[in-house]
């Protein structure tokens, strides 16, 4: 194993690239925070905003994470994991007041760059300033780590807490300190209670404490430590399956549980066997993932002979893609929980250039602005920009908000999304404008106490409503106090 530069100029360096490479992580994360929570993946932004605004106002206990989706009478429950950096964004906002889906925003960008410092050292105590340069911009510029690194979601804070764990157990393994042993097991836990897939991780970390100790006390302290924070996850799980088993009196509002995912999801899958998965692996790997130039560094990490102690790592990797495939199919967010080791790789393979390359600083600047651009290229839609359609879902929101009262439940159709609902503040429902049952669900929920209807999108949507109580630029609100008129 390298050790990292020692030289009080190289330290220097090192200090001066990472403060302006995290300046730049910041920076990139920070276009357009204040846009509302629509668009790419909205209904996951809303979601944790949802859970974050209920806990905070005490509609919910943070045991019973909670939607303003209305299940089974009442407001409805995500039994899955710990939103923990959801009840994160919920009290600073309880202190500091303002937007909370900006503060759900900051606390993304906050872990999305811690997890890149650390990440940097991580790298650079085990194979030097080079390796870990490339890393973490690579890990700081991936696209998915820009897009997901200022969305009000969990994984920004599953990179932080994954790249900790493997950070602190190489600090207990070089130190042989009991409380870097301790500060492995709690990183473990808060990424297992916030991703109970991220099981898979206890692979690499296992075999890391066995394979590079340099004392049993170390290894066993790690080991020990690491168990341990299995059983908050387990308690948790248990708690979640149990609250969604059908025979609990909660079962009836669970708009979502881990029992739903375990069936939805058991392995093995069928997409497995579909060469278009294969396909659009590698198509994700060099775009949203990597980036072109990213894959081709981390491809040439492979001639790099330290990548094979990161084998455990990779194949826990290829477990968790082959254990999820149709999470990795369907939703680009996922990468982030494999992230770590392919960038890692793709700063290796940089190592390998410029020990045997050496390459000029001009050549290094414009390869830097070069792979900035794929970056920005493959992030800025889905990072930055309001799609059109949803532009007027705020505004819609607000009217229904003055015009109901407080506790008075509400439907919205937006789609097939629920984010018109959060901007209601209301419980309430959030209706498909393409079911063909549409006309009975509004009138579902109008006898269910619903007096307002807000609609975004074309006047199809609208057919059969009557006339509406209150027009907005793209968005209509309709009274339900009577019944509805039919097609």
């Amino acid at each position: 194993m390298e050790n990292a530069d020692s030289s009080q100029p190289s330290q220097g360096r090192g200090f001066w690239f990472l403060l302006l490479l995290l300046a730049a992580s910041v920076a990139v994360r920070s276009v357009a925070l204040d846009r509302p929570l629509v668009g790419n993946f909205a209904t996951k932004n809303v979601v944790y905003a949802m859970i974050a605004r209920n806990w905070v106002t005490g509609r919910a206990g943070w045991a019973y994470p909670t939607l303003d989706c209305m299940v089974g009478g009442g407001r409805s429950l995500h039994m899955l994991e710990l939103p923990l950096s959801a009840y994160v964004t919920a009290a600073v906002w309880r202190v500091g007041g303002g937007s909370l889906e900006i503060w759900g925003r900051l606390t993304a960008v906050a872990f999305s760059t811690a997890a890149v410092a650390v990440f940097y050292h991580f790298v650079r105590r085990r194979h030097g300033r080079a390796a870990a340069a490339a890393g973490a911009m690579v890990l700081a510029f991936s696209p998915v780590s820009v897009i997901y690194g200022q969305s009000f979601m969990l994984e920004a804070s599953l990179l932080f807490f994954t790249v900790a764990a493997f950070a602190a157990l190489d600090r207990c393994l070089r130190s042989g300190g009991v409380l870097w042993a301790i500060a492995t097991g709690v990183w473990v836990a808060l990424l297992l209670l916030t991703k109970i897939y991220m099981i898979v991780v206890l692979v690499p970390l296992g075999c890391m404490a066995l394979a590079e100790c340099r004392s049993h006390r170390a290894a066993l302290a790690a080991l020990v430590s690491m168990s341990l924070a299995v059983i908050p996850a387990v308690a948790w799980y248990f708690h979640a399956a149990r609250t969604a088993d059908p025979a609990n009196p909660l079962a009836g509002r669970v708009f979502y549980s881990v029992r739903q995912s375990a069936e939805v999801h058991a392995p093995p899958h069928p997409l497995l066997k579909s060469p278009d998965f294969y396909r659009q692996l590698l198509d994700d790997a060099s775009s949203v993932v990597l980036t072109p130039i990213g894959l081709t560094l981390a491809v040439m990490g492979l001639m790099n002979r330290a990548w094979r102690q990161y084998v455990p790592w990779l194949l826990a990797t290829a477990i968790l893609v082959a254990l999820l495939p149709r999470k990795f199919f369907e939703m680009n967010y996922y990468y982030l929980a494999v992230l770590p080791p392919l960038a890692l790789l793709a700063g290796l393979g940089w190592q390998a250039i410029a020990e045997n390359v050496q390459p000029r600083r001009w050549a290094v600047s414009v390869l830097v602005l070069v792979a900035i651009s794929f970056s920005l290229r493959y992030a800025a839609g889905p990072a930055f920009t309001t799609p059109p359609e949803d532009r007027n879902v705020v505004a819609a929101g607000r009217t229904v908000a003055r015009l109901a009262q407080p506790g008075e439940v509400v439907a919205t159709i937006h789609g097939s999304g629920i984010d018109l609902l959060y901007y209601c503040d209301r419980a309430g429902w959030a209706l498909d404008a393409d079911s063909p049952e549409l006309p009975d669900q509004i009138e579902a929920c109008r006898r269910q106490g619903a007096r307002y209807l807000a609609v975004t999108g074309g006047p199809t949507t609208a057919r059969g409503l009557g006339m509406p109580a209150v027009e907005g630029e793209g968005f209509a609100i309709y009274r339900l106090s009577t019944h509805l008129n039919t097609p």
